[in-house]
């Protein structure tokens, strides 16, 4: 079932203002092969045209400066060890420069936190 316009509309609603948003998504594909994009009226970059990449969606519907950083893995899988590392490198990378990061993923909850865990992050 697709995700409603109006729904992305409300989850942008509660981002934090920044100049640049750093978006670090872990979306990539269910555990059958199904594109987790499929559900959204973006792409991937790695994925082929017509619709925008995630980061061209944004950016055109918002009239914000948002950054996408994609690292691609499976739901229900974990994430590869080379992926977590590039992934939370990336996480670091913007913090040390002061940036403002977001890390999503499908449910948030599994992929995001151990990519979060990964570059230090500790609950409290």
């Amino acid at each position: 079932m697709p995700v409603a316009d109006s729904v992305i509309d409300q989850w942008t609603s509660g981002l934090p203002t920044a100049d640049v948003l750093h978006i670090v998504s872990l979306l990539g594909q269910k555990t059958t092969g199904y594109s987790e994009f499929s559900y959204y009226p973006f792409r991937s970059s790695t994925e082929p045209r017509p619709k925008p990449t995630f980061e061209e969606w944004l950016n055109v519907r918002y009239s914000r400066r948002f950054k996408v950083h994609e690292f691609p893995t499976t739901d229900g899988r974990g994430i590869d060890r080379d992926v977590l590392q590039a992934a939370s490198n990336r996480i670091l990378e913007c913090l040390d420069r002061g940036e403002i990061v977001l890390v999503v993923d499908s449910a948030g909850a599994e992929r995001t936190a151990r990519a979060c865990e990964a570059a230090g992050y500790i609950r409290s």
